[in-house]
């Protein structure tokens, strides 16, 4: 099977990330026990349905872990365990951040919709997105990551190609 030369970037790219690029997109261990955190400019929160939905300078706090964004939706099981959350960034771009381990730089990410799956460890970026952590940084349009297995697929999408800037000190 050959490679095309897009296809050999890609390919390159993932590995990468999930080698040598430190995206672990994990927060501190502590953080999953701290109270979570959610303000907004508007909420309406359905105990019964599980949806929830939060607009206007939206901010997500849970120990070193953070978030802000235009709109926030998210949906919960019938334990009432958030199993989704969807951070749109109408006006400018959704913020996630956090600290994956002491003494690691903050890993930063920014997208137009980032979506988190708590419960499968899933998160997707989409559209414009930037992650940094340090020197390191990555661009491009779509980043499926899974937290659990530290897996990191950027499928071929139609609006350009993934670029990855990667400091090996």
């Amino acid at each position: 099977m050959f490679l095309t030369n897009e296809r050999f970037i890609l390919i390159v790219t993932a590995t990468l990330l999930m080698v040598g690029f430190p995206f672990t997109a994990k927060s501190l261990k502590g953080d999953k026990k701290e109270k979570l955190h959610i303000t907004a400019d508007t909420t309406i929160y359905n105990y019964r349905n599980g949806m929830n939905y939060f607009e206007g300078h939206v901010l997500v706090d849970q120990g070193t872990t953070h978030l802000t964004a235009d709109k926030l939706t998210t949906k919960a099981n019938d334990k009432h365990q958030i199993q989704e959350a969807i951070a749109y960034g109408i006006e400018q771009l959704a913020h996630y951040w956090t600290t994956p381990k002491p003494g690691e730089p903050i890993v930063h990410a920014h997208a137009k919709i980032i979506k988190f799956y708590p419960l499968t460890m899933n998160t997707t970026l989409q559209g414009d997105v930037v992650m940094t952590q340090g020197e390191n940084n990555f661009h491009g349009q779509l980043i499926h990551y899974n937290m659990g297995d530290q897996t990191i697929i950027v499928p071929e999408t139609k609006n350009g190609r993934a670029v990855l800037v990667y400091n090996p000190d």
